[in-house]
Formats: C-alpha cells, sequence, structure tokens
C-alpha cells in the first residue's frame, strides 16, 4: 500500500514574515500541547513537500492556523491565492467565530472561494488537549445561530472537543444534521495506561453513534505531550472500531506534530495498522473518505 495515494487531511502553513499568528509570537513560547519555539518558522507548501517525500500525498486540506482574528478574510485570500498559485492546498477550513453577529455574511464571503469547505472554531479554550469541565459555545443561542448557518450549506465543522464534550458534540451532530462533522486529532487520547483513557473511549464510541461525525487519525500524541508509538496504535484501533473505515481520515496536523515526529514516520505507522484490513477499506482512510467529506472532487 506504500504507492497508494494519501489525502492529507488536516495541515497548516504559515508566513511569519508576512502575516500574524498571535499564537507563535514570541510573547507566547507555550502552547496547549508544549513549547513552540520548533516551529515558529514560516512553513510552506515547500517545506511540507520536504517533509513529506516518499509518501505519495496527491492532496491537502488546509486548516486555519491562528491567523489575526481582526483580519476576517485575509486568510481565505492568502490560502486560495496560494492554490491558484501552485496548485495547493486543495480545500481550506476558515476560523469563524459562530457567535459573531456577522457570522453568517462571513460564512457567505468565504463561500465565495472555491477553496473553502467549513469552519473550525473551538468548543474549549485554553488546554483543550486537557479532560477536565470546561465552559463551551455549543449551548449558546448565538454561537448556534453561526452553526445553522453552515447547516443551510451543508458545509464542514471541523470538531475539537475533548471526551468531556462528548455528550454535547452528540447532541450538536443531531441539531444539525447537514453540517459534515469531523472529529480533529482523534479527541485527544490520553495514554492507555492512565485511567483518563476509558473516559476518552467512552467518548469516542458515544460520538460515532451520529452518522454525521468522523475522526481524523491525527495528533495521537497531543494528549500525552509526546509520540508513543505503541500507545497511538491502540487509540487508533479504538477509533476505527467505533467509527468503522468510512469514516476515519488520516491526517499529518504539520508542522504542529513535527513537535514530536517527522511526517514519514506517521504516516508509514498509519499503512502498518490498516495493514490486515481488505484493501478497500485501507484506502478509504488513506484517501477516499477525506475526498468524500472534503468534497475535493468537486
Amino acid at each position: 500500500m506504500q504507492d497508494f495515494p494519501i489525502i492529507d487531511a488536516h495541515v497548516h502553513f504559515w508566513d511569519l514574515e508576512q502575516h500574524r499568528y498571535p499564537w507563535l509570537e514570541p510573547a507566547k513560547p507555550s502552547g496547549p500541547f508544549g513549547r513552540t519555539a520548533a516551529i515558529r518558522r514560516t512553513y510552506l507548501l515547500d517545506q511540507y513537500l520536504e517533509d513529506a517525500a516518499g509518501q505519495n500525498v496527491t492532496k491537502l486540506v488546509h486548516i486555519e492556523a491562528g491567523w489575526d482574528p481582526a483580519d476576517r478574510l485575509g486568510e481565505m485570500r492568502w490560502v486560495q491565492a496560494l492554490a491558484d498559485r501552485r496548485g495547493a492546498p486543495h480545500a481550506h477550513i476558515a476560523h469563524i467565530d459562530l457567535a459573531d453577529p456577522d457570522a453568517a455574511a462571513l460564512i457567505a464571503h468565504h463561500a465565495a472561494f472555491p477553496l473553502f469547505r467549513g469552519v473550525r472554531d473551538r468548543l474549549q479554550q485554553g488546554d483543550f488537549t486537557g479532560g477536565g469541565a470546561a465552559h463551551t459555545p455549543i449551548d449558546d443561542p448565538a454561537w448556534r445561530k453561526g452553526m445553522q448557518a453552515l447547516n443551510d450549506r451543508g458545509l464542514c465543522f471541523d470538531l475539537q472537543a475533548p471526551p468531556v464534550l462528548a455528550g454535547k458534540a452528540v447532541g450538536l451532530a443531531r441539531a444539525f444534521p447537514e453540517v459534515r462533522f469531523i472529529l480533529t486529532h482523534a479527541g485527544y487520547p490520553p495514554s492507555p495506561e492512565d485511567p483518563a483513557f476509558a473516559q476518552w473511549e467512552n467518548g469516542i464510541r458515544a460520538m460515532a453513534q451520529a452518522p454525521n461525525i468522523a475522526v481524523k487519525l491525527s495528533g495521537l500524541m497531543l494528549g500525552e505531550k509526546a509520540w508513543q508509538p505503541r500507545h497511538a496504535k491502540q487509540a487508533a484501533q479504538r477509533l476505527i472500531a467505533a467509527f468503522g473505515s468510512n469514516r476515519v481520515l488520516v491526517a499529518s496536523n504539520f508542522p504542529v506534530d513535527r513537535l514530536f515526529a517527522p511526517l514519514s514516520e506517521l504516516f508509514t505507522h498509519y499503512r502498518d495498522w490498516f495493514g490486515a484490513l481488505p484493501v478497500t477499506e485501507q484506502c478509504k482512510m488513506l484517501h477516499d473518505n477525506a475526498r468524500r467529506l472534503y468534497r475535493l472532487g468537486d
């Protein structure tokens, strides 16, 4: 399967010389996954292609990268210009604050760009890799009004939710059935040796009950803040058992996951973990599901 194409469903590009990314500024040396100094440098298509050499990645889904929130259309314009010039990325998930009174209008403005596929808006602030209770906008009527605008257009929502929010995430998916919800970074699994792993697994099983929720096999090291392939494999097996091969996508989360492991190692492990499955199921998770859910054939 080494030659079978991969769609990388979660990448970030940033140009620190030309644009502002507040979370990557030296004044904020740490994020929820550790110190950011190692990735505080411009990362664009050429850098990604170097990291992904030999992996037969054919398409990329670009996820909002913490662009200056005051410039609400700037990242969309920039990513579209990159694609027009270089032929990649092939889709973009924008950040839009769904509680913003202008959210519906902002979604409409974004929808004028061919690469736009949907929105990521965090359901938890602060250390979203943690498992504790947290404030969330899910029940805010203003925020749900913005979600309705996504539902009306049948767009994607990249669901950034820890296990504690699993129940609310299922209710959200059922309330907005036309939205394609895609759980990012495997729902932040902790170590299988941690008692919290059972809570994570229960949350995964709950979210899998909503047919319009899929999951990205990415960020498997973010919960532990370390790359532990044996632990990550256990989490991947639970995800595939819960969601089935029709609703699992592979992704690198590069360059963020570069803090922990090379891209080639991540994708080599994904292929190995899938190796005992029928070829058709492997192909779905490596390529076909991302193509369908992010409408990369459109």
